[in-house]
Formats: C-alpha cells, structure tokens, sequence
C-alpha cells in the first residue's frame, strides 16, 4: 500500500498542509491533522468538529485578504491585530461574537496553528492565541522562525482565494438578503452570507477550457446555465416550457449543482483555490453523486485544493472508486476518544478506523439478515 506521507514530498503547488487545533470548540485538548493537496473527505458522528475544521480552514483563507506585504516582506495590518483576527473570526461559527460569548465554555486558552506546504511543518503560516474570556485574539507571524523569508510571505501575497459551500442552501434566499444583513443582525454565520456574495459576482469573460468542460456537464444534468437578474437566481432552459425556473422553485438536487456552475462560471474556482463543502450530497439523487465526484476530481487535478465533510458512505465509496492512480485522495475519520477528538488518515477508505460509514452498512446489513432469518421461522 503507497504511504500517504509520500503526498507532501510531492505536492509542489501552494496548499494547506496541517491543522492543529487546541482547546477550540469540540476540540478539547490537542487535535492536528494533515492535509494532501488533492481531494480530503471527512467523516465522523455528530458532533466530532468537521464543521469547525472546515471553517478555520476557510477564515485562515479568508483572513489574508486583511493583510497587507510591504516591500521589506513585513506584513501590516488595515486595523490593529486583534480586530482583524477577533472580527473575522467568531462570526463564521455565529451570527455575532456576542452569541459566542454567551455559549462558550473554554477552560484553556484556545489556539489555532495553520501550515502551508511552501514552508516546514515546524513553522505556522497562521499562529492564533485566543484567551478564555475572548477579549482579544492574539495573532503571531513570525518571519524571524523561517529560514526562507520570501517562501514564508508567499502565503499572505497570495490573497487566497477560497469558497465554502455550507450545508444549508442558500442562492434561494438570495433576494435582498445582502442589503437586510447590512442593515440588521441575520441568524446566519459568515459562510452562509459569502456563499450569496460570491454567487452573485459577475461572470469572467473568459473560461478555461477545463472549467468550461466540467461546466457543459453540469449544464447537460441541469438542463441549463444559471444566471442571476440582480433580485434572484434562475435556470435559463431554452428547451423547456418554462424558459426560467427560478432557485427557490428548482429541484433542491439541481440547486446545488447549479451553485457549482455558477462558482465556476465566476472564475471562482480555478487554480489555486481551496474549496470547502460542508455535506455536498445533501438532496442530490444517488445517480448524481457519481457525477460530482468525478467533477470534484477534476477540479482537484486543474490546481484545486478540496475538503470535503460528508456522512455519505456513497460518495465516499465514489471518490475510492472513480479516482485515478495519479489523484491525490485522503480520507480522514473523525471520532472521540474519552472525550477527546482524533483522527485516522489513509488514502483507503477501506482502511479507516474508525469508519462510521461502513460500520453503518454493516449493521443496515446484519439487520436485513436477522429480519430475512425471522421471516423464515414465521413462514415455517
């Protein structure tokens, strides 16, 4: 069996490398996990922090586009540090710090470490310290503790560009909801408010030839393009009776993948972005999933870095499945021990353990049999 350790020799291109998590949320004690370039598929019960892994992956993403790199390599600040870090952070896992502040319970001084492959892994590109009464948020870049300065800034110069897709759909809301967000308070995080403001860009004038093949697929499943009227988001079918069928009357299947054209169309899924997707086979029919993991793989091999959370044993199979030899694919399992969450790494999802997924099969499995030996005894 090839190591996955051997992805990290091999990745050449900027991507996220490691997590390392301390005291944050369902991340009591220590938590880290390594990253491929390629494809990452969570999975895990309930409650063992995929969300949240997904969304420090996207604000560390985000949060470059803050800072600023003088012609020295030093990095300056729009505003004083902790406002940066404190304002861009909490709102993405609540809809204001206040909430935040009233739910949480941190008995250690959270931290967050985010690594980028250009630099060893001994050396944070994001080194986050959060005190326990979140008065602040203490953020450490420290170019003194690499060796290659320029490697190191390389990171923030970036500006990186990411898009997370949360589990809840959201173009159909769209009508007026940036304008009523701006003006009062919503019940929704950051994630759910970017989606609709990247959603609404403005279409490139050119797309590359691989973003245009995988948007003519997904035009072919749809049935159309996607476009947006500056109120709502519809499906232009030209073949059908009804030329537009607008989101919050479309198909919830042909929703999410009319988002996935409309991300592209955008340019905003090219080389060089991370994208995270928060249950990406939420109401998408069993026929289609196949179909989105063979897009995903192709986005990851045009220079897209992917994580993915999913409770899916389909389209995790899928990814095992339709991936070919040369795909840079990791699945990562999820799961608390006394208390604590850890994780198991493979490029098999075979040879996860835990593997709630496949466990759930088993089980589905050995009830059919049970059932099937009851029907016997009654029939006899």
């Amino acid at each position: 069996m090839r190591n996955w350790h051997s992805y990290a020799k091999e990745d050449k291109k900027m991507s996220i490398s490691r997590l390392e998590i301390s005291d944050f949320l369902v991340f009591t004690g220590e938590f880290s996990a390594d990253f491929c370039s390629g494809v990452n598929l969570l999975i895990g019960s309930n409650g063992t922090g995929k969300t949240t892994l997904l969304k420090l992956i996207y604000w560390g993403c985000e949060v470059t586009k803050r800072i600023e790199i003088d012609g020295r390599g030093n990095i300056l600040f729009g505003t004083s540090n902790d406002s940066i870090f404190y304002n861009t952070l909490f709102p993405y896992f609540y809809n204001n710090g206040a909430s935040l502040k009233q739910t949480s319970e941190f008995k250690h001084e959270p931290a967050i470490k985010i690594y980028s492959n250009v630099i060893s892994n001994d050396i944070p590109c994001l080194d986050v310290n959060i005190p326990i009464d979140l008065s602040s948020i203490k953020a450490f870049i420290n170019l003194s503790r690499s060796k290659n300065k320029d490697e190191f800034t390389q990171w923030w110069k970036m500006n990186i560009k990411s898009v997370f897709v949360p589990a809840t759909e959201m173009l159909s809301h769209s009508r007026g909801f940036l304008a009523l967000n701006r003006e009062r308070p919503l019940p929704f995080d950051n994630t759910e408010i970017d989606i609709i403001s990247k959603a609404e860009l403005t279409p490139t004038r050119e797309l590359t030839p691989n973003a245009r093949k995988v948007i003519d697929k997904i035009t072919q499943i749809i049935g159309g393009q996607v476009e947006f009227d500056g109120s709502d988001f519809f499906i232009h079918k030209p073949n059908s009776k009804e030329d537009k069928i607008y989101f919050q009357f479309e198909a919830s299947g042909y929703r999410k993948l009319g988002l996935l054209w409309k991300l592209l169309r955008n340019g905003l899924l090219e080389d060089g972005t991370v994208l995270l997707w928060d249950e990406p086979e939420n109401s998408l029919n069993p026929e289609h999933i196949s179909v989105l993991v063979d897009i995903l793989l192709e986005l990851s091999r045009n220079g897209v870095q992917i994580f993915l959370a999913t409770h899916s044993g389909i389209l995790a199979s899928y990814f095992a499945a339709n991936r070919k030899r040369s795909d840079k694919v990791l699945f990562h399992s999820l799961y608390k021990d006394n208390g604590q969450v850890k994780v198991d790494s493979s490029n098999r999802f075979d040879l996860l353990e835990p593997n709630t997924l496949t466990d759930a099969e088993v089980n589905l499995y050995m009830k059919e049999v049970e059932t099937g030996l009851g029907n016997v005894e009654n029939n006899n």
